[in-house]
């Protein structure tokens, strides 16, 4: 009970202070460092490879049901037992409802500036990378979705605006187990079988952890008295009900039109916004990489693609290539797993399931256009070679692994720390 006790502080601290934030993974993208560490003497960056998550987005069609919180509002409504915050809350997601028809899935305007402004960063950043005659040929690859197509086209709109130069290779993948795919969704195809049912059985034991953290599904007396007239009348299901389906609209809304929609805070205390925040980040749970068990998503998808992440830069470190930049877009439940085949600190945590939110928050790392970049430095052409890793474009350390100088990395130190910290049940499959 203590430690529950603790764990809700730290998020009343989080969501009293900004309860944006309490939209997870899907806050707003706003980069906290892109400052530019000076490399060490003599190097320069040649080579940049990024993989990111579409930009910021629509409601999905898959979950439209929760516009049936307008329908209960309504209901009671009709029955004159909403307060002046719950009429307003009904009109609110109304005006969802409006700006999402037709557009359920789609890539917001918000989300096509978000990359763009990726793009910007990087070629500012890196003009060495871009600049050259021997290296003009980048390679962009996407999942088959159609926002991470969209968000892959801005930022490839950006990038031929600034680099004309460049020849640009793009490739949409599918969902199958070509090497092409491998590169944005990695050996998604092997889950499959035992590894499904696992999958599905730690699911299960994620929504019962649910329940032990919030004590059910979370105190919402507040909320029912901030909406209706006479809360003693409404079943707590119905409360819940309204409150999870109108968390999950607005904290979208948020993306699809800030200035339309009201703070997530409007309606909900931060204590509030703590359960359901819970409640929607459990599955989180199964894409980090446990040091005592690696879980099917991280052995196959992070794995995967990190298996790429590494052959694609070998290739462009070799003499004579022409390889600029290797960009990749797809999709959270993707990065995620990488992020913690990487080695990112957060992603990797060493604790009881019950302790795992005081050391991984989705809004840290999975945001909509959340970004992993490796960008690679050296002297000479045949030279010794360094890496940098930024998540989310701000320089970040390997807990485990010594840097070389600063935030700059050993090539080969990396790659033996990977092949040595690399679980059985994750073997290379190239």
């Amino acid at each position: 009970m203590r430690l529950l006790f603790t764990i809700l502080q730290v998020a009343l601290g989080i969501f009293s202070k900004d309860p944006e934030m309490s939209a997870g993974n899907l806050c707003g993208y706003f980069p906290q460092d892109t400052l530019v560490s000076e490399a060490p003497k003599g190097y320069k960056p040649f080579y940049i490879s990024h993989i990111a998550r579409h930009g910021s987005r629509f409601l999905d069609s898959d979950v439209s049901k929760y516009f049936r919180a307008i329908d209960t509002l309504d209901f009671y409504a009709a029955q004159g037992m909403l307060t002046a915050d719950g009429l307003s809350l009904m009109e609110d997601l109304r005006c969802m409802h409006s700006m999402t028809e037709g557009h359920y899935g789609e890539l917001t305007q918000l989300g096509a500036q978000e990359h763009r402004q990726i793009c910007g960063r990087m070629v500012l950043h890196y003009p060495e990378v871009f600049s050259g005659s021997a290296r003009t040929q980048v390679q962009a690859f996407s999942t088959p979705s159609s926002r991470v197509i969209a968000s892959m086209e801005s930022f490839l709109s950006e990038l031929g605006e600034r680099c004309p130069q460049m020849a640009v290779d793009t490739f949409k993948t599918h969902w199958g187990g070509d090497v092409k795919s491998q590169e944005v969704v990695g050996y998604n195809h092997l889950l499959t079988g035992d590894l499904k049912k696992e999958s599905r059985k730690r699911d299960k034991e994620l929504r019962k952890l649910g329940k032990v953290i919030n004590g059910g599904n979370g105190d919402f007396h507040v909320f029912a008295g901030r909406i209706f007239l006479e809360p003693e009348k409404i079943s707590p299901s119905t409360v819940y009900l309204v409150a999870r389906y109108s968390y999950k609209v607005l904290k979208t809304g948020r993306l699809t039109n800030p200035a339309a929609m009201p703070s997530m805070g409007k309606y909900f205390t931060a204590s509030e916004l703590y359960a359901l925040w819970v409640n929607n980040s459990l599955h989180w749970l199964k894409y980090l990489n446990r040091p005592d068990y690696v879980t099917p998503e991280v052995a196959t998808r992070g794995y995967g693609i990190l298996d790429r992440i590494v052959h694609d830069a070998d290739e462009a470190i070799e003499s004579g290539s022409t390889a600029a930049a290797t960009l990749r877009f797809s999709h959270d439940t993707y990065l995620l797993p990488l992020m913690g085949a990487i080695g990112f600190e957060g992603t990797c945590p060493d604790c009881e399931d019950t302790e795992m939110f005081e050391h991984f928050q989705d809004f840290n790392f999975v945001p909509p256009a959340c970004n992993v970049q490796l960008v690679f430095y050296r002297k000479k052409s045949r030279g010794p070679v360094l890496v940098k890793f930024l998540l989310n474009e701000k320089e970040t350390l390997i807990p485990g692994l010594k840097p070389k100088t600063g935030c700059f990395y050993d090539w080969r130190a990396v790659k033996k720390f990977w092949a040595s910290s690399r679980p059985s049940s994750a073997a290379s499959r190239r």
